[in-house]
């Protein structure tokens, strides 16, 4: 695993370094250690934290993808198929809601968004669960349906949101899934809930793997494996939502680099494929956001139209695959 670390850790210092530089001002590369007053604001109140965003959000996607593949045995779960993100954004529009015919403030806005983001998490999560239990393909097709009906919620609240409002513009981010916008105490609070999950995830590597293999070997080696799924689904819907309250639905993230990663490392095990994960995610979101800052000169895309459109491709191979066999 060493080895790859020396590829995407130089790949992560680069993507970041561009994400400064490019974007609508380009930041001469001699500015970025010692800006002047003018690229000073760009670097510290916009570039840096939308870095800081793609580098949490990555990690937060890139990991739970890995343990729901694990966890549900599933080579196509994760947070976006599953249709968790698709419940997390319905939690954070209501949240928004609220925040709107309240008119509370921002703090009270970056905590109730995040809470009710994972009770919609935690909904979709439990619904997928109840009709999916048929298999890989079962799950899979409960996940599309779940997002198919959450997202007409989401079309409906929405269309409200921006009848009594039109000029919100946190209505737009929540449903393009981008980093623009992003400010340093969104990242806090993303920060503050994703590295004890992550930590936690980390140390769990063991009973990630022997419930991957079987809930017979999991018991038989001292792990309860229905209470363990149940902790880490939860922390993976936990994950999602924070993400999810501040930018929105990325796709496919948790789908590719859980699957890239252990093609590489040519290994299932849970403790070099998270952490390699966690590194490939970060990176992958920083060049996705790159991308989307400079396909249409003046215009910045939605990043999940990027993630997708190497996604789906991979996505279609898996199924083709999972048919075959």
């Amino acid at each position: 695993m060493l080895k790859f670390l020396w590829i995407f850790i130089p790949l992560l210092i680069l993507g970041i370094l561009l994400n400064i530089v490019v974007g609508e001002v380009i930041v001469p590369l001699g500015m970025v250690f010692d800006p002047a007053q003018t690229y000073r604001v760009i670097i510290l109140d916009i570039r840096l934290p939308e870095v800081i965003a793609c580098i949490i959000v990555g990690a937060n996607l890139a990991v739970s993808g890995a343990v729901m593949q694990s966890v549900f045995r599933n080579p196509l779960a994760e947070p976006y198929i599953t249709g968790t993100a698709s419940g997390a954004l319905l939690g954070a529009l209501i949240g928004l809601f609220i925040n709107v015919v309240l008119r509370l403030g921002s703090l009270s806005s970056m905590i109730i968004l995040p809470i009710l983001s994972f009770v919609g998490a935690m909904f979709s999560i439990a619904v997928v669960v109840m009709f999916g239990r048929g298999g890989w393909l079962s799950l899979v097709l409960a996940g599309i349906a779940v997002s198919i009906m959450l997202s007409s919620a989401v079309m409906i609240l929405d269309t409200y949101l921006l009848t009594i409002l039109p000029t919100l513009p946190a209505v737009v981010y929540l449903l393009f899934g981008t980093v623009s916008g992003v400010n340093w105490s969104e990242d806090l609070v993303m920060l503050c809930v994703s590295l004890p999950v992550i930590a936690y995830l980390l140390s769990s590597s063991r009973e990630i793997n022997l419930i991957m293999m079987s809930d017979e070997v999991a018991q038989a080696s001292g792990v309860n494996p229905g209470q363990t799924r149940n902790v880490l689904i939860t922390l993976t819907g936990l994950l999602t939502a924070v993400s999810v309250s501040f930018t929105g639905i990325i796709g496919f993230v948790g789908l590719v680099t859980p699957h890239i990663t252990r093609l590489l490392i040519s290994s299932s095990d849970n403790s070099k494929v998270m952490p390699l994960s966690i590194i490939s995610g970060s990176t992958i979101m920083l060049y996705a956001n790159i991308i989307s800052k400079v396909l249409v000169p003046g215009v910045v895309m939605p990043i999940t139209a990027i993630t997708s459109l190497f996604g789906v491709p991979i996505l279609l191979i898996l199924l083709r695959g999972g048919r075959n066999e």
